[in-house]
């Protein structure tokens, strides 16, 4: 067992080339780390102290997957709780950086080979410190918005102006002035993803086309166009109105595009809103919020499970988030690998790559780096078909007549995202079947000439950027909560993590069954122009 990165401090073991076997005789062992993981053939002992299934597996357990040879619920839940409890995890900060080496440590007790961190460097806007006052007295913010801009460590003070964002932006209006917006309610009808839908699971018919869909994070782009806009003027600072109360605003977290804008802004719910709008006109805010910019290292996590080939399935998810469901993909992958893991190399039609990407914080840099490393080997040729995964069994809560979210009992709406190929759209739907996970919505991309930037998402999901920049053939599995990007917030009560292990076997059965798909079938364009591919016949 090889796992391959430092300990003790910042600095990476960098990997020195790709491929099964290629790092033998480089290892370091994580025990001397001070905990979490077992090493050198010593799996069964490490599982043993987790309380992990860890006797070998036949070659029947490819086709029948028993739930007693998974992880557990418990285990689960368990490290949902630990992600809770670390608060935000934004692209290359300490509390990502502890997880990235604890998913490491894991896939290493769960005896998968060569665990690589493989290093991606960008530049990281950070802040530990944000405020807002008024005549001296502190005021109640939401949050910062990320990657919005610093100001100097005193602040700056100066008078604000409310501006319409429907409009276009008055440079003279702005100027010297800490500017006031709305951000907006936005919302779109169901049918808005049913227009692109392959196939649909819905056992209990629990949606209607008509209904509406409302998110905070649907604002994403009036958000990042608001802060372009400004950053063309002089205006010194912004606040952006949540249209909600504290409660729910509070800890919110967008744009995570990466771009580094040039005017500090922060945000606040609908009543600190309100009052702010009526301030009589020249009084002043003080607006805080020095944030620093530095070139940062972060990781990708890479690790291979052989089969009898060296054609390639990924099954895939990413590090950094705002809380535990934001992302608890990492960790039914674990059970996954966990799993197949300990079947014959010769059972697996195909090797199995395990990977979690960084950057998802940072406008995707962590793909972007993946694939820019291996641009000159034969990785990523050898890669068939990718499953990517995030925020696995969240459960729908929706504001009540005061803004506050209640749980209603339900199933969030998911959406399986995959490029229009039959093979692909069979395989998500015999997933979301075999999770009995529903509504699932198995959709082509929304935007599949997009580049994936900070207006163009292609879906939105991680794996998008797999396929806007490769055009890999990547099935992303992804809900959308409304308490998704809200760091500080509680989201064990709002899993149902009886689906998140129904999922993760459904997910394992996913992988076996596209390792026997040819790749000439993963990778054939197939019924364009919004026709719809028919389920899979039972």
């Amino acid at each position: 067992m090889t796992l391959l990165f430092r300990c003790f401090g910042n600095t990476p073991f960098i990997k020195a080339g790709t491929g099964i076997g290629m790092l033998a005789g480089l290892t370091l062992i994580l025990a001397a780390c001070g905990g979490g993981s077992s090493h050198h053939g010593s799996e069964s002992s490490c599982a043993a102290r987790h309380g992990w299934p860890s006797d070998p597996l036949g070659t029947d357990s490819t086709r029948h997957l028993d739930a007693s040879q998974f992880i557990s619920v418990n285990q689960l839940k368990q490290w949902h709780r630990e992600l809770d409890a670390l608060g935000l995890r934004d692209t290359g900060g300490p509390e990502e950086d502890a997880y990235i080496r604890t998913l490491a440590g894991r896939l290493d007790c769960a005896g998968v080979r060569d665990v690589t961190l493989e290093p991606v460097t960008f530049p990281r806007w950070s802040t530990d410190d944000w405020r807002l006052t008024l005549n001296g007295e502190p005021l109640p913010v939401a949050s910062y918005i990320p990657y919005s801009g610093s100001t100097p460590e005193q602040g700056v003070t100066a008078p604000t102006v409310y501006v319409d964002i429907t409009q276009p932006v008055d440079p003279s209006t702005v100027a010297g002035r800490i500017v006031l917006f709305d951000v907006p309610n936005v919302t779109v009808p169901t049918q808005f993803f049913l227009d692109n839908a392959m196939q649909v699971w819905d056992p209990l018919s629990s949606f209607s086309p008509d209904e509406l869909y409302s998110r905070p994070y649907l604002a994403i782009d009036a958000v990042t166009r608001t802060l372009d806009a400004l950053g063309n003027t002089e205006a010194v600072g912004a606040i952006g109105i949540l249209q909600m109360p504290y409660e729910t605003a509070h800890g919110s977290y967008f744009p995570y595009d990466g771009i580094i804008r040039q005017v500090p802004a922060l945000y606040v719910d609908r009543d600190l809103g309100a009052q702010l709008k009526g301030l009589s006109n020249g009084t002043e805010l003080t607006l805080r919020l020095p944030a620093k910019v530095a070139d940062t290292t972060t990781h990708n996590v890479v690790a291979m499970i052989p089969g009898a080939s060296d054609e390639i399935t990924v099954i895939h998810s990413h590090t950094d988030g705002t809380n535990g469901l934001e992302d608890n993909g990492p960790d039914a992958i674990i059970g996954i690998a966990q799993y197949l893991a300990r079947l014959p190399q010769s059972a697996l039609p195909r090797t199995v790559m395990v990977m979690f990407s960084s950057g998802h914080f940072a406008g995707g840099v962590g793909i972007k780096g993946f694939l820019q490393q291996h641009a000159d080997d034969d990785l990523l040729d050898r890669i068939k078909s990718i499953i990517t995964v995030e925020h696995l069994g969240a459960q729908r809560w929706e504001p009540d007549s005061n803004g506050i979210l209640q749980p209603t009992g339900l199933d969030e709406l998911a959406c399986f995202f995959a490029p229009r190929i039959p093979s692909l759209a069979d395989a998500a739907y015999r997933a979301s079947e075999a999770a009995d996970a529903g509504p699932v919505i198995i959709s082509a991309p929304l935007n599949p000439d997009a580049d994936a930037g900070k207006h163009e998402a292609v879906w939105p999901g991680e794996g998008q950027y797999f396929y806007s920049h490769n055009k890999m053939s990547d099935a992303n599995y992804i809900t959308g909560p409304n308490y998704l990007l809200n760091w500080g917030v509680d989201t064990v009560e709002k899993t149902d993590f009886q689906r998140v292990h129904a999922l993760m076997m459904a997910f394992t059965r996913m992988v076996l069954d596209l390792s026997e798909v040819p790749g000439e079938d993963l990778s054939a364009p197939s019924a364009t122009n919004g026709e719809t591919i028919a389920p899979p016949e039972h």
